[in-house]
C-alpha cells in the first residue's frame, strides 16, 4: 500500500533560495548594507520579518559579507555581538550603531564615547528626534503615533536641532569629534539640509566622509547634491522607499541621481522594516539588478556595494590591489 509523504518533509520544503535565479547573488558578493534594521524594531508587536540570525544567515547566501544594524529606538551593539555569535564561525560581519534620538540622550559626545567602547562602529543623527523631521511629522513619527498615544507632544518637546545659521551647536560638534577620534562612520540620519551639510564639513575637515542619509529628501534636482560630494560626502541611496507606499520616489530617481553623482560618490542599502517588503538580502539584491537593467555595470555596482561600505568602515576592501 502507497503510503503519502509527510507534507512537512524537510526534502520537500524549499528555501528562499530555492525560488531564485541562480546566480541571484552575482552582485553582492563582498557587500556591506550600511543600514538594516533588525527585528523587532519599533516595537516587538510589530513583527516585520523573521528572526535577526536567521536574515543574517540569508544574507550570507547571497555572498553579503557584513550588516550595519540600526535601530530608531535603542543601541544595537548588544544585539549585534549575539547576533554574530550565533552565526558561529563565518566570515559574516555584524556591526552595531546607535542612533542619537533623545530617547538615548541626544547628540552627546559622551553618548557617543560609551556607544564606541561598546563596539558601536556607526553613529546615525537624529531620525525622528530631529527638528526636521518632527517639522514635517517624518514616516517614522507616523508609525510611533500610531503605537504610542504621548508620543507626538514628547516629541516636539524633545526635538533636536544640531546646527543653527550653518554652524554646529558645540554639543553636535564634540559628539561629531568624539565618533571620528574613534573611527566610528558618522551618518546625517534625518536631519535638514543646513545641518547635514554642516555635518558633512566638519567630517571633511576631520579627514573622514559622512554618510549623507537620504538624500532625495532634500531636493527633486539630484544635481543640487553635488554640493555633498564636494565635501567628500558619500549619498546613500536605500530600497526601503522605493518600496514604500507612501513615498513618491521611483528606481529611475535613485538611477538618475547616481548618474549625475557617480558611483564613487554613492552606497546602497537596503533599510527596509515593514511587512510589505522582502527580507533585507532580497530587497538589496532586487534594487541592485534594477539598477543593473537601467545600465549601471558590475563594476559601479561593485563600487556602491563593496568598495565605499568598506572605505566608509575603514575596512580594507576585498579582492584590492
Amino acid at each position: 500500500m502507497e503510503t503519502e509523504t509527510p507534507v512537512d518533509d524537510p526534502a520537500l520544503t524549499p528555501s528562499f533560495e530555492d525560488a531564485l535565479p541562480p546566480d541571484f547573488g552575482r552582485f553582492l558578493e563582498g557587500a556591506i548594507d550600511l543600514h538594516v534594521h533588525g527585528q523587532p524594531d519599533l516595537a516587538e508587536r510589530a513583527q516585520n520579518r523573521g528572526d535577526d540570525a536567521a536574515v543574517a544567515r540569508l544574507a550570507r547566501a547571497y555572498g553579503i559579507r557584513g550588516w550595519v544594524l540600526k535601530s530608531h529606538l535603542w543601541p544595537t551593539m548588544d544585539r549585534a555581538r549575539s547576533v554574530q555569535q550565533s552565526l558561529g564561525d563565518t566570515d559574516f560581519r555584524v556591526i552595531g550603531s546607535i542612533t542619537l534620538n533623545p530617547q538615548v540622550g541626544g547628540v552627546d559626545p559622551t553618548i557617543v564615547e560609551w556607544a564606541a567602547d561598546h563596539g558601536a562602529g556607526v553613529v546615525f543623527m537624529p531620525t525622528w528626534g530631529a527638528r526636521a523631521d518632527v517639522d514635517r511629522w517624518g514616516y517614522i513619527s507616523m508609525l510611533l503615533e500610531r503605537q504610542t498615544p504621548n508620543f507626538r507632544d514628547w516629541a516636539e518637546s524633545h526635538a533636536i536641532t544640531v546646527a543653527r545659521d550653518g554652524e554646529l551647536t558645540p554639543a553636535a560638534e564634540d559628539a561629531v569629534r568624539a565618533a571620528i577620534s574613534r573611527d566610528m562612520l558618522v551618518a546625517t540620519g534625518h536631519l535638514g539640509l543646513e545641518e547635514s551639510l554642516a555635518v558633512a564639513r566638519l567630517c571633511q575637515q576631520l579627514g573622514r566622509p559622512a554618510m549623507i542619509t537620504h538624500p532625495l529628501h532634500f531636493t527633486d534636482d539630484p544635481g543640487e547634491l553635488r554640493v555633498f560630494t564636494d565635501l567628500g560626502g558619500i549619498l546613500e541611496f536605500s530600497s526601503a522607499p522605493l518600496i514604500n507606499p507612501e513615498s513618491h520616489h521611483r528606481v529611475r530617481d535613485v538611477a538618475e541621481a547616481i548618474r549625475l553623482l557617480g558611483p564613487e560618490h554613492v552606497v546602497l542599502s537596503s533599510d527596509v522594516f515593514s511587512r510589505w517588503v522582502p527580507p533585507e538580502p532580497e530587497s538589496l539584491r532586487s534594487f541592485t539588478e534594477q539598477l543593473h537593467y537601467l545600465g549601471f555595470t558590475a563594476d559601479e555596482l561593485r563600487t556602491m556595494l563593496v568598495v565605499n561600505p568598506h572605505r566608509l568602515l575603514g575596512l580594507p576592501v576585498p579582492g584590492a590591489a
